[in-house]
């Protein structure tokens, strides 16, 4: 995760206020209701540093009461292959976890076919694939 939190670090980034534990605790169980699993560990790690950001049409979802960034509003708001967990979105991509594989999906917004796969130690490749780093 080194590398995009690199390349963001000098960039006029919008984040989420900062994470609390009981927030996370309440999104992972309404997530895991909502049949798409928990939150996977490389990404609650990322929350810590930044709950959800946004940047030039790409966004990261976070437990937060933003609008914009918040993971169970846009699971609910953004189409999406079913039983995927929505992380994440630029203009033409959706970063999804599938809990089922472990594996992080970039998704065309279009057709819903996947065009890249990183398993979850590779959080890093994914987060700098969607802010297109």
């Amino acid at each position: 995760m080194n590398t995009f939190l690199d390349e963001i670090k000098n960039k006029k980034i919008a984040q989420g206020e900062k994470l609390e534990a009981e927030a996370l605790i309440i999104a992972q169980k309404i997530l895991h209701n909502m049949g798409l699993g928990m939150i996977p560990k490389s990404y609650a790690e990322f929350l810590k540093h930044y709950n959800g950001l946004k940047f030039d049409g790409s966004y990261l979802f976070g437990a937060t009461v933003d609008d914009d960034l918040d993971i169970i509003d846009k699971n609910e708001q953004i189409e999406k292959p079913h039983n995927l967990l929505l992380l994440g979105c630029n203009d033409f991509d959706l970063l999804c976890y599938d809990d089922k594989s472990a594996h992080y999906k970039v998704i065309d917004r279009g057709d819903f076919q996947v065009t890249d796969e990183y398993s979850e130690n590779e959080l890093d490749y994914a987060l700098c694939r969607i802010f297109e780093f």
